[in-house]
């Protein structure tokens, strides 16, 4: 049997608090610099250094995740703003106990002492798959959509993938 190699590019949906962050930094730099040319100079040294860190800030706000799916073994990266990207983790299938959609009852055992890793679009008409991995304690929240991920993802975890 050939290899299995597929990628899938996720838009993860904006926060309304990210929208609420990225204005009100904006709003500060005007009101430092308005300051610092009526008031006090020192305030425009302020407003430079606010609207530095701006521009690292709202690169954060635009991400798209990517997953790359290679005979059973996932890479997901993340893509900031369309330019800079980032290998976040790396696993294999293997090592899963167990994959279902987001509020199947398979998930139930699961709930409580693991932590959540969200590499999702944040679409709730959409939900993601989450991925256990019982030995890190971990949920990992992945929006796959690709039929080529899904149908191997079923062959190799026969009966770990739970489906409805």
């Amino acid at each position: 049997m050939g290899d299995i190699f597929a990628e899938q590019l996720v838009k993860r949906k904006k926060k309304p608090s990210e929208q609420f962050l990225k204005y009100a930094l904006t709003a500060l730099v005007v009101v430092f610099a308005l300051g610092g040319l009526f008031v006090n100079g020192i305030l425009v040294y302020l407003a430079l250094a606010l609207a530095i860190a701006c521009y690292f800030i709202f690169p954060r706000f635009n991400v798209e995740y990517e997953y790359s799916y290679v005979n059973g073994e996932f890479d997901v990266d993340v893509i900031y703003s369309m330019q800079k990207r980032k290998k976040k983790e790396a696993f294999n299938l293997q090592d899963v106990d167990c994959v279902a959609l987001y509020g199947n009852p398979a998930l139930a055992p699961y709930q409580t002492g693991y932590t959540v890793t969200d590499y999702s679009a944040f679409d709730a008409s959409k939900p993601p798959y989450v991925i256990v991995k019982g030995s890190e304690k971990r949920l990992i929240y992945m929006q796959i959509e690709d039929p080529t991920i899904l149908t191997d993802m079923k062959r190799r975890l026969q009966r770990k993938f739970c489906e409805n």
